[in-house]
């Protein structure tokens, strides 16, 4: 990236309580899904990932979804690059809460940042007992282009599918657009007057 060695990234995951934003995480960080649902009230980890034979430095940072912690969350928000909003393909309310909740959440903090609509707990539209009532994937498309994200990704943790690619995409979104700005700039700076 324009001679810098590494660069970093910052991915805030956001959406409703027990949709699997912890279980994205945990399993893309330490290749394990966790045994147990423990919510989340504020965190963040690092991971260093490497796109191009770049090293970037991807900064992670999980938020409750609990309205408890409303006040709290918008300081996840700050410089943030990219924010994954998550839903469970098994619980249609949190595919509405991106449309009534998170992406007004998001704009109001962020209103230039790339978000991507990420599906969650695929694994479920193949067993469980809500497999005939899980959401497909053309409907969480639909919400993702009506909420003007840049993308729509779905994943299991459980099953480890789609979660490096989750990330993949968050990143090079984020240097994506990282890139375009830069170039804006220097645009902007070599202006020519034509008197």
């Amino acid at each position: 990236m324009n001679g810098l060695e590494e660069t970093s990234v910052k991915c805030v995951l956001v959406g409703d309580s027990a949709v699997g934003k912890t279980a994205l995480l945990v399993r893309f960080t330490s290749e394990t899904f966790p045994d147990s649902y423990k919510p989340t009230v504020y965190e963040n980890t690092g991971v260093d990932v490497y796109m191009d034979g770049v090293q970037i430095s991807l900064g992670l940072w999980d938020t409750a979804g609990n309205d408890t912690f409303r006040q709290i969350r918008p300081m996840s928000y700050k410089q943030a690059d990219v924010v994954l909003i998550c839903y469970s393909v098994a619980n249609p309310n949190s595919l509405a809460s991106i449309q009534h909740k998170w992406i007004a959440e998001v704009r109001e903090n962020l209103p230039r940042v790339p978000v991507l609509v990420v599906a969650t707990q695929t694994d479920l539209r193949e067993t469980g007992p809500h497999r005939a009532s899980c959401i497909s994937a053309a409907e969480g498309k639909r919400v993702a282009h009506e909420v003007h994200a840049k993308g729509y990704m779905e994943c299991s943790s459980l099953s480890n599918r789609g979660v490096q690619q989750v990330f993949e995409y968050a990143v090079r979104t984020a240097v994506h657009k990282a890139r375009k700005q830069a170039r804006r700039r220097m645009f902007n700076i070599n202006q020519c007057n034509v008197v």
